[in-house]
């Protein structure tokens, strides 16, 4: 789309934006739910990684091929396009993996409390980076979010150390105890 275009948007399209960025932050959270359960199940993450990355590629090839039926605008030319493109794959790649190694490891509420964090990083990438003027909204959007941020994880630890105090039944099957100090319990 050319930047002229840009300028002149209808009020329709920022609401069209505004609606679709909307279920974007709906669905992804709903979507690293349903991937610690595929995780739980098929604890490969790579595969897992590969088989999303597929998909989302065949279903993107389908929908740009009706957006765009020119042929000429889908090959890649040796020039900056050929590098964001790379770039922007390999970025994607390292993203999801991390993300499914994460998810794997921790659940998916730690992948899902990062996702509002990353506008505020974006915000202030803009303005070291991009030269963009920072707005008060911004500032305070930023802290907001931040401030949201660290209670979330206060909160959290908060839980992780109630959770080890709590006591449970030595004989019980679901009681924690890490392997070496299970194994000195079963000696004396």
């Amino acid at each position: 789309m050319p930047y002229y275009k840009l300028q002149q948007s209808s009020q329709s399209e920022w609401i069209i934006g505004g609606v679709l960025l909307g279920t974007d932050y709906i669905l992804t959270p709903v979507w690293y739910v349903v991937q610690a359960h595929i995780l739980k199940e098929y604890p490969a993450e790579l595969v897992v990684v590969f088989f999303y990355c597929l998909f989302g590629a065949l279903v993107s090839g389908a929908i740009s091929s009706v957006t765009e039926p020119d042929r000429a605008a889908w090959m890649p030319r040796p020039d900056i396009s050929l590098v964001a493109i790379l770039y922007s794959g390999g970025y994607e790649l390292l993203s999801t993996s991390i993300q499914a190694w994460i998810l794997h490891k921790k659940g998916p509420f730690y992948v899902a409390m990062f996702k509002p964090l990353s506008i505020a990083i974006a915000a202030a990438m803009g303005v070291m980076f991009l030269g963009e003027t920072l707005y008060m909204g911004s500032i305070i959007g930023a802290a907001v979010i931040t401030l949201g941020f660290y209670s979330l994880m206060w909160g959290k630890t908060k839980e992780n150390a109630y959770e080890e105090l709590s006591f449970t039944d030595p004989e019980s099957s679901s009681c924690k105890t890490p392997l070496l100090q299970s194994l000195k319990s079963e000696n004396s």
